[in-house]
């Protein structure tokens, strides 16, 4: 009997270890699918109200700039941040906040991040870091369309 009992929990850990390897293979398959997403999901022009501008994001591996800011009204921009002025520029999905693109700009003395929440919202949090005033901008930027300047 004893042998059996050893026989069965032998088995029944097998099995269970092939279900937790499955999943976690299914979850990092997702992960990478969902880091696969992330700049097709931050692409369009989203308003600030606090300064009333637009932010313009056009994160891909082509694109000239990673996003603009842009004043509403005039449509005069701002500043326009590339691969060539930002620094530290990283992507990724995260599983509690979503996609989240960062990045430093010293000519700005500031950092930024733009969260796109999991919960479906086309709108984006934003975090904007001034350096030397150590304070945080953190609205919630409304999104107004994919063409939109």
């Amino acid at each position: 009997m004893k042998k059996f009992l050893i026989a069965f929990a032998v088995a029944a850990i097998a099995v269970a270890g092939s279900f937790a390897q499955d999943a976690i293979a299914d979850a990092q398959a997702a992960a990478v699918a969902a880091r696969e997403e992330v700049p097709q999901s931050l692409q369009g022009t989203w308003y600030d109200k606090k300064y009333d501008c637009n932010w313009v994001l056009s994160v891909n591996a082509t694109a000239t700039s990673l996003a603009k800011l842009v004043d509403a009204k005039t449509g005069h921009v701002y500043y326009t941040f590339t691969k060539n002025n930002v620094q530290n520029f990283q992507q990724h999905y995260d599983m509690t906040n979503g996609a989240v693109i960062s990045f430093d700009c010293a000519a700005k003395n500031r950092s930024y991040k733009f969260i796109k929440p999991i919960s479906g919202t086309p709108d984006l949090n934003i975090e904007i870091y001034h350096k030397y005033y150590q304070e945080t901008h953190n609205p919630t930027i409304t999104f107004k369309g994919v063409d939109v300047k």
